[in-house]
């Protein structure tokens, strides 16, 4: 028991000039006849009264420095091992401990537990391909990036009110405000759209699936305008991605015909084309949105594409992120890239 310095020097000067007994000084102090003793003990024998203890307290640590070296080693080395999987290499090594010792050194230098991300799967040629990209415009500016349209098609399902969380206290009656409801196969709608650094550019929605009929009608009525409107001067890029539907024959005749200049681009490589980036930000927006019917549903998407002031800002910092982009991906060797 650690008590006041005061009363400390009151348990010795009780035993040193008043003669009582330790129970009889515990008495009056209201203080253990333990700690009396291991007061008067710790005066006897170094001269202080302190009952503090010296030193570390609680338990010896069961890992050495060099133990925990290795379980960071090991973590780092191959991140998707378990606790688990790290205290079996510490047991083949003569070192028995529990996973959630091994938990306790990954939490003491911030190696915490995380969902990994979902990224697209990518083949030695494909990353082969991705850098050839890549160093091939390296040197592009944002400037060169802002001549740039980007454009792809998305989903979009229906769904009520969605949150990340609800908030109940305990006891509390369960309401229809702490429940998500989804329908099992929700409906969806396609959505195919366009942007640069000016801000969006046009949005249609598909019926069904896109083929090259679809895809030709959109952009013979939507592309082209935009690229008039925005690029008056003829200097606009076009980019699309790989999708059958982009690159059948009918399509490939159709921009030889129109002497459209188009931004050759990676298949399989959304990391690269900052659309994908403004459709999460659009489907984030829904989140908040009742889009429980289709009808709402498509309302809501061409009122966000349209008039989110913020999505106009967004649209050129993303254009802006091209360079880094592709950098990333010369530095990854065709890898993933944090995008």
């Amino acid at each position: 028991m650690d008590i006041t310095p005061k009363k400390r020097a009151c348990i010795v000067a009780l035993k040193e000039h008043s003669g009582l007994s330790i129970r009889q000084i515990s008495e009056k102090m209201k203080v253990a006849k333990s700690t009396v003793g291991d007061i008067l003990k710790r005066k006897k024998d170094t001269g202080e009264s302190s009952t503090l203890r010296r030193g570390r307290c609680g338990r010896k640590r069961k890992t050495t420095p060099h133990d925990d070296k290795v379980i960071i080693r090991n973590s780092i080395k191959d991140p998707k091992k378990t606790s688990v999987d790290l205290r079996r290499d510490l047991s083949s090594a003569g070192v028995n401990i529990s996973s959630s010792t091994v938990r306790r050194r990954l939490l003491e230098v911030g190696r915490f537990a995380r969902k990994p991300l979902k990224k697209q799967l990518l083949t030695s040629v494909m990353k082969t391909k991705r850098l050839h990209w890549a160093r091939k415009y390296a040197q592009w500016t944002a400037d060169d990036w802002k001549k740039v349209i980007f454009s792809d098609e998305s989903h979009f399902e229906v769904h009520g009110y969605r949150s990340q969380v609800v908030r109940r206290s305990k006891g509390e009656p369960l309401r229809s405000g702490h429940i998500q409801q989804a329908p099992k196969h929700p409906p969806k709608k396609m959505f195919w759209g366009s942007f640069s650094a000016k801000g969006t550019g046009r949005l249609v929605t598909v019926e069904g699936m896109m083929n090259s009929d679809k895809y030709k009608a959109i952009l013979e009525t939507c592309l082209l305008p935009t690229m008039k409107r925005d690029f008056p001067d003829g200097d606009g890029i076009f980019q699309q991605d790989h999708a059958p539907s982009h690159t059948s024959h009918k399509i490939r005749t159709f921009f030889e015909k129109s002497t459209l200049e188009i931004l050759d681009c990676p298949g399989n490589s959304p990391d690269i084309n900052p659309i994908e980036n403004l459709w999460a930000i659009i489907k984030q927006r829904l989140l908040n949105e009742e889009c429980s019917t289709m009808k709402k549903l498509i309302c809501a998407v061409i009122r966000v594409w349209y008039h989110d002031e913020e999505l106009a800002k967004m649209c050129s910092t993303l254009v802006e992120s091209m360079p880094n982009r592709v950098q990333m991906v010369v530095k990854a060797k065709g890898g993933h890239i944090s995008y």
